[in-house]
């Protein structure tokens, strides 16, 4: 099956700093991933790791430095206002904070039919608002409440419904549970995977909850300092990760079985800053398992479903050594 989005090589880099001393940050550097129709595509990562400013120049809401960004089969991010215009009635973006991405003077109603509106498409409004609030199971009368009448989880289902109001083939959803009681979660999540199923949505899942990856992504990416360090089937993953950094996130998840619980990975230091990336592996500076050789090169990813960017991939089920040989 074709993919609907592909992403070649993309970068996004900001000039910051005073004006007479400018420097460039490369806050994503040449990320490659592609997402099949039906599927949800994961991107995991610590916070400043890249993902949320990734998602955003996917949906052309940040400029893209270099690379390519194609959807269904056409590049966007070279495209005019005026083209890219109709493509996001295609592809959809969920915000982070459910209540804060709503208008306050806003109903529900309104609020879930305003991209018909924005995007001039003519329709029955009445009936268009009963269809979302049925398809993310709120009643009809919710059309006339206000954001502030609304639960954490409720407000999230309105976002949903304004999401999938135009029948977009991509959503993107930038830590879609944020914010909710875990029970709540669990609704969501089921609501996102019912509507994927229902109507054949791709969608790419933002977040640093690798409880929500599991529960819903088909593969997912592993971001560190906005590089991808793996990349692969969400389950293959889980049950042998393979980059040092992905071995650490998935060991501080919690783990539900107690005969499944593994010793916490413990990184040092803090995260470099992007304007100072260390040389060779930009990992090797917090890494457990660096040797001499990660200071020195950069690794490349290699595999082909599977793709893991170190110099020394780790075997199943691989625990730390006692002490780093790269400080």
């Amino acid at each position: 099956m074709s993919a609907i989005l592909e992403v070649r090589d993309l970068e996004v880099a900001f000039r910051v700093g005073p004006l007479v001393r400018r420097r460039s940050l490369l806050a994503v550097a040449g990320v490659s991933f592609d997402v099949r129709p039906g599927e949800t595509f994961a991107l995991v990562g610590e916070s400043g790791s890249g993902k949320t400013t990734l998602a955003r120049a996917v949906n052309r809401l940040q400029r893209v430095s270099a690379g390519s960004v194609n959807f269904e089969g056409r590049r966007i991010d070279t495209m005019s206002r005026g083209r890219i215009r109709p493509m996001r009635q295609r592809m959809a973006m969920m915000f982070q904070d459910p209540v804060g991405s709503l208008s306050p003077r806003m109903r529900v109603g309104d609020a879930v039919t305003e991209p018909f509106r924005i995007h001039k498409v003519e329709a029955s409004l009445k009936e268009e608002t009963e269809r979302l609030l049925s398809l993310v199971g709120l009643p009809a009368d919710f059309a006339n409440r206000y954001p502030h009448q609304l639960s954490g989880g409720q407000a999230r289902r309105v976002g949903v419904a304004r999401a999938i109001a135009l029948r977009p083939k991509l959503i993107i959803a930038d830590e879609p549970t944020a914010g909710l009681d875990v029970s709540v979660q669990g609704e969501v999540l089921n609501l996102l995977n019912d509507l994927r199923s229902r109507l054949g949505l791709a969608m790419i899942i933002i977040t640093h909850n690798l409880s929500v990856v599991s529960h819903v992504a088909d593969r997912m990416a592993v971001m560190y300092l906005g590089r991808f360090v793996e990349t692969g089937p969400t389950e293959e993953i889980f049950r042998a990760p393979k980059h040092p950094y992905t071995a650490a996130l998935l060991s501080a998840n919690p783990e539900p079985d107690p005969d499944k619980k593994s010793a916490r990975i413990s990184l040092p230091a803090e995260v470099p800053s992007l304007l100072a990336r260390p040389a060779g592996c930009e990992f090797h500076t917090r890494c457990p398992w660096a040797r001499d050789r990660c200071a020195k090169a950069a690794p490349r990813s290699e595999g082909r479903n599977r793709l893991v960017a170190c110099h020394f991939p780790l075997a199943p089920n691989a625990s730390p050594p006692e002490k780093e040989t790269v400080q």
